[in-house]
């Protein structure tokens, strides 16, 4: 299982930092400025939000998660609606990670925690403003805490995403990435019960979403992943495949675009944990967000062996994070949730 946590982080993180390089552009854009598919870490251009930032550095997504599970270990493994008020709060002292990458449905709901935000605020809170992919893309480690428990990566996902993220799409997007993390870390996971995972996830999210949290706008995370899945599986080229998602689908911040592409791509490259980064990487649009969630999913289900030797080194060296040790803290977590589940039965 540690190989396949470590996979996971990887993964995700390496999504976050390649598509750090590419947010924003079309994917013939991101051709015309790089001269090139981007499979590495590369430089962000300077009219990007990753501006700045050397190779290999991260942006939000794999950030916040990276944060959340480290005070999830640190909790004992439990997951507790304080704890992650408290990760997310410590997430945003780090300026690095936080002031320019922060979306504006976090940024609120911290702002809430630090008891900022005034009943008479005149800021804008209608909650179609949260349907977006900002939850799920800090979920996975959810689902590596909860290696092969589904039905508590969850309940675990739920609590993590009411606390931003507090409406029914929201949590059906994350659901759909915890369940499938999950279900990856399995001996017997292949790429189609990884994605049969991701939605009943995605389903069980929505009907616990719709009993416990706001109702919103917007299309339905199931029936998109539904789409994106038959891309995914169907004819054609991994490349052919990501253009018809980006069509149909969309690689936008709504959960009802992100979360379904990101399985789409990892449907369309069949599980390679390289391959399904660099679809999302090269989609266009929120690449990033969509890059973490595909190489949560590829990393968890092939391991860490599946990625250059590179990857670990340069990610660890850029953000000052220890990713290697997280896996390990996560892996030991994730054995005695296992152990005293097998205890209680």
């Amino acid at each position: 299982m540690y190989q396949n946590i470590l996979g996971g982080l990887i993964g995700a993180a390496a999504g976050d930092a390649m598509g750090a390089a590419t947010e924003a552009r079309t994917t013939e854009q991101i051709l015309e400025y790089f001269g090139h598919e981007v499979t590495d870490f590369e430089t962000p251009p300077k009219d990007t939000f990753g501006a700045g930032n050397v190779p290999g550095q991260l942006t939000d997504d794999f950030s916040s998660a990276y944060f959340v599970a480290r005070h999830i270990v640190d909790n004992g493994g439990k997951v507790t609606e304080e704890v992650v008020q408290e990760a997310l709060i410590d997430w945003s002292e780090h300026e690095v990670f936080f002031d320019r990458f922060a979306g504006p449905t976090t940024r609120l709901a911290i702002r809430g925690f630090q008891g900022e935000t005034k009943e008479d605020s005149k800021e804008i809170k209608l909650a179609v403003r949260q349907a977006t992919n900002g939850a799920a893309m800090k979920i996975s480690p959810i689902g590596l805490l909860n290696g092969g428990n589904l039905d508590q990566a969850i309940q675990d996902a739920v609590t993590v995403t009411m606390v931003t993220h507090d409406n029914y799409l929201a949590i059906s997007g994350a659901c759909a990435v915890a369940a499938a993390v999950s279900r990856a870390t399995m001996l017997d996971a292949d790429i189609y019960n990884v994605l049969q995972a991701g939605l009943y996830g995605a389903k069980e999210g929505e009907q616990i979403g719709r009993d416990i949290a706001k109702d919103v706008a917007g299309p339905s995370v199931v029936k998109r992943m539904e789409m994106a899945i038959d891309i995914g599986l169907g004819k054609g080229t991994p490349r052919e495949k990501m253009a018809e998602i980006g069509h149909r689908i969309g690689a936008g911040l709504h959960v009802a675009e992100a979360i379904p592409s990101a399985f789409g791509l990892f449907a369309a490259n069949d599980g390679d944990a390289m391959g399904s980064i660099i679809g999302a990487v090269n989609i266009g649009y929120d690449t990033d967000t969509i890059a973490t969630m595909s190489g949560a999913l590829a990393g968890t289900l092939k391991g860490a062996n599946a990625y250059p030797a590179h990857f670990l080194s340069v990610l660890e060296k850029a953000n000052y994070l220890e990713i290697e040790r997280l896996a390990k803290d996560l892996a030991k977590a994730a054995e005695e949730r296992l152990q005293t589940r097998k205890g209680e039965k």
